[in-house]
Parts: structure tokens; sequence; C-alpha cells
């Protein structure tokens, strides 16, 4: 397929959503969005069109076309999901039924192997899609006060694994670099881009020492707050994550590198890095509620999602589970009974050799 014969819809109109969007226009292609609530989106003259503005590494105006029902999205080829992890059931399966054959959906940031869920839950509906996963987000973004979205330039680079039929399934690969350029970097597995996720570990290590800031809704930069002891926090969850990648034969990136090319500053410690995106404003405000997706998103679906993985592994990690635990006390909440993918995706029981057979990705074989 051409470039220019792509459809594409982005379902969620969040700041990675509108960004996505932002940057396909900027391009030349035109967008669809769907939204649960279109809180972000403003009206436009034109009808049946919504538009947002953007400051940053792109500024301006952006009209895209506001899709009134989940399913519409069966009109395109190119589905980009850009949703907390919160929202997947809720709004995956309403989509499921509308899926169909040939479509390829691209989950931005994914969390919880929900590619592979996305590929059964599409077949049971009788359709038989390319289900993508990224381990990050197209670039970082946030909405100013102002209700404009502040966008960064796109990261330097994102990992990815696909799930495909075995025949007529589309080329994920080409299908992304044609549409950001050459900045993706294929894994064999979709275990691999899903550990290659940073945010649960980093947004644990940026939360917890700030609860009360949280609580208290101040207004807080997050990287100005990454301090040594949050630093220190952070490595240490980093190595966890490495090590649950190590036991499956994968090396991923560092969280000091992911940070490095995602904000385009130098390498170096943590605390540096962080103080070097404070320093260029490129950093978002640290959460200013106790509902945030960086807890209520990120434990359940990431952390907790590693943690069942690092008991299938037989590998120790009691930061993590310390970290969980902690939370679950602080919100008087069992994050350990909310992620409903696990049950279907990693029961008890499974083996390590099962797991990844499921999860293998057809660039294992090119």
């Amino acid at each position: 397929m051409q470039r220019n014969d792509f459809r594409i819809a982005i379902v969620g109109a969040g700041g990675i959503g509108c960004a996505t969007a932002a940057y396909l226009r900027a391009s030349g292609l035109p967008v669809a969005m769907w939204s649960p609530t279109g809180r972000r989106l403003r009206p436009h003259a034109q009808p049946g069109q919504a538009r947002f503005d953007c400051v940053g590494a792109l500024d301006g105006a952006v009209a895209v076309e506001r899709l009134a029902r989940l399913a519409d999205l069966s009109d395109y080829s190119h589905v980009f999901i850009c949703l907390p992890a919160s929202h997947y059931q809720q709004v995956l399966q309403d989509a499921a039924p509308h899926w169909r054959d040939g479509q390829t959906l691209i989950v931005s940031g994914a969390l919880s192997l929900v590619p592979l869920w996305l590929r059964q839950t599409a077949a049971a509906h009788g359709a038989d899609v390319t289900a993508v996963g990224w381990s990050t987000t197209l670039t970082t973004a946030h909405f100013l006060p102002d209700g404009r979205l502040h966008l960064n330039a796109p990261r330097g680079q994102i990992g990815m694994a696909w799930l495909a039929p075995p025949e007529g399934g589309g080329d994920a690969l080409a299908d992304c670099r044609a549409l950001f350029g050459d900045r993706f970097a294929p894994a064999d597995n979709l275990l691999a881009s899903t550990l290659a996720n940073i945010n649960p570990i980093a947004h644990a290590a940026e939360v917890i020492p700030n609860l009360t800031r949280m609580d208290r809704g101040e207004a807080w930069p997050l990287f100005g707050h990454f301090t040594g002891v949050v630093a220190n926090m952070a490595q240490a969850l980093d190595r966890e994550r490495l090590a649950l990648a190590q036991a499956l034969g994968f090396t991923l990136p560092t969280l000091a590198q992911h940070y490095s090319r995602s904000y385009h500053v130098p390498l170096g410690p943590l605390e540096d890095i962080a103080r070097a995106i404070d320093a260029r404003g490129a950093g978002p405000l640290g959460p200013a509620r106790l509902a945030h997706r960086y807890v209520l998103e990120d434990v359940p679906f990431g952390l907790v999602f590693q943690e069942r993985l690092a008991r299938l592994l037989g590998v120790d990690c009691p930061l993590l589970s310390a970290c969980i635990t902690l939370l679950e006390a602080v919100y008087a909440e069992s994050f350990r009974d909310r992620n409903y993918l696990l049950a279907e995706l990693l029961p008890e029981g499974m083996s390590a050799e099962a797991l990844l057979a499921a999860c293998r990705s057809p660039c294992a074989a090119s």
C-alpha cells in the first residue's frame, strides 16, 4: 500500500493521540479521531470536523475528522490506539466487533501484551488483523492550562513488535516508517517491546516520593524533582526490569538511554539527564491529583504485569513488588486485581516457552 492510500484513524484524543494526529497532519495526511469524551477537541467551522492548537515542535491549529461512532473505525486501514491502559477493556471490547480483515492496529506505548489480546478479540469476531505494539509513544506531549497542546520533537528511536496473520498481513515496520520515518527498531518478540516500555518503573519512582504533592494538588515540575534519591530508586527498578528482559534473552535500552533519546539530551547519570530536560522546559508538570494515570494505569498494567512475569520466570524483583504493595496501601486499592489481561494472556502455570511462542513477531523469521 502506498503512503497516500493509508486511511488513518486514532482512538483517543488525549495528549498522545493529538500529538500523533498533529504529526500526521503536518505530513499532509488526513486523520480521523474518536474519543470517549472528546474534551480536548474544539468545534470546527466545517461540519464533522474538530480542531486543537499546538505549540512547541509544531505550532498552529490542527483540523481532524471527528468520528461519532466506534463502528466507523472499520473504514480505516490503520488505527492508532492512544489510550491509557485503564481504558483498554471498556473501549477496545466495544470496538472489537468493528475490526475487519487486513486492518493494522497500532498501540502506542503498549502495556500488558495488549496487541496479543487485540488479535484474539478480533479473531473472536471473525477478523484477522495485524496488531502492533510500540514500546513508547511517538513523542512526549502535554496540555497547557490554556488548552493548547505542547509537543516535543519525535523520539529518535521507538521499539516495536507486531503479530500478523500467517498470510496477507501488512508489513507493519514498512508502514510505520512510511508514516514517521526511519526511527523504528523492530523486536522479534512482543514481550521485548512490552518490557522496553519504561513508563511503569519511571512513573513509580517519580510519584512515590511526591505523593503528598499530588494529594495537595501542587504544581511541581516532574523532572525538576527528579533528584538523586529519585534517580537511585529509578535505577534500582530499571535493574529489575532489565533482569526480566535478560531472563527472556532480550537486551533492552536502559532508562537513561531512553530519556536521552526521547528528549534529545546527552547521555549521562539519570539525575543529570533529568536536570537537562527540566532546564530545556521539555518536561511536564508532575501529577496534581492522586487519581492519575501514572498510578491508575502504570501500576496494574505495568508493574503488576512485570511482577506476574517475574514469578513465571523465577526472577526476584523485590523492589517492584514493594512499590505495588506501598501504592496499594496508600490508595487503599488492590491494584493486583485490576489487570483483566493477566488471566487471559499470562495465566498461572503458563510456561515461558509458550508465552514466547505466542508473542513471536514476524520479523523474527525475516
